[in-house]
């Protein structure tokens, strides 16, 4: 990987906080009323590249890659 993703990153903690490489790197919003986006917690090892967990990578399947012509 060229760089680390960083996660819920806003005014109060600008610099958020590092991927956890063991991860599924899907941003998720935590149920209630938190608006910061965090990273899944499943493990990974499914999907495009080993890089998402078994429900998101679900999500990831319909995707393809931009081509230009």
């Amino acid at each position: 990987m060229s760089e680390m993703r960083r996660y819920g990153q806003w005014a109060g903690n600008p610099k958020g906080v590092a991927e956890n490489p063991a991860n599924c790197i899907k941003e998720v919003y935590p149920t209630g009323r938190s608006m910061i986006p965090r990273q899944c917690t499943r493990k990974r090892g499914h999907g495009e590249g080993g890089l998402y967990c078994y429900q998101h990578s679900k999500s990831t399947q319909h995707i393809k890659p931009f081509r230009r012509d």
